[in-house]
């Protein structure tokens, strides 16, 4: 997606938000506090979700390499779940590759979007 589409997107949800809120009293929209069950401030899940920006479906390798062996595939804007991020080879000017949570093997990080900033694996 380039830069001009998401800030297209970006802007639309914004919009959209404004809409969602327009009559609802200031102190219904401000944020609820938070309860026991809601994770702190600066506490992340093990996992981040991504979706995958390739338009044909992307191999998922054993290793963080384009010379490991392919394990399996994605399919084009599959939402998927990462636990963490390593340097491997260079795929379009991006050696960072993310492991999938939940299930094995790596991704280029090229052709995934991540929401949230994912951490490095140890």
């Amino acid at each position: 997606m380039g830069q001009r589409n998401i800030q297209t997107a970006v802007a639309m949800a914004a919009v959209g938000l404004g809409l969602l809120l327009q009559g609802v009293p200031a102190a219904a929209a401000q944020a609820a506090p938070q309860s026991p069950a809601t994770p702190a401030a600066g506490v992340r899940d093990a996992h981040v979700k991504g979706v995958v920006v390739a338009r044909v479906p992307l191999h998922v390798r054993h290793r963080p390499t384009t010379s490991a062996k392919v394990i399996g595939s994605l399919d084009p804007y599959e939402k998927v779940e990462l636990s963490c991020q390593a340097k491997g080879s260079w795929v379009e000017g991006n050696n960072i590759w993310y492991r999938l949570h939940g299930k094995p093997g790596w991704v280029s990080a090229r052709f995934v979007h991540n929401y949230t900033p994912v951490q490095w694996c140890r």
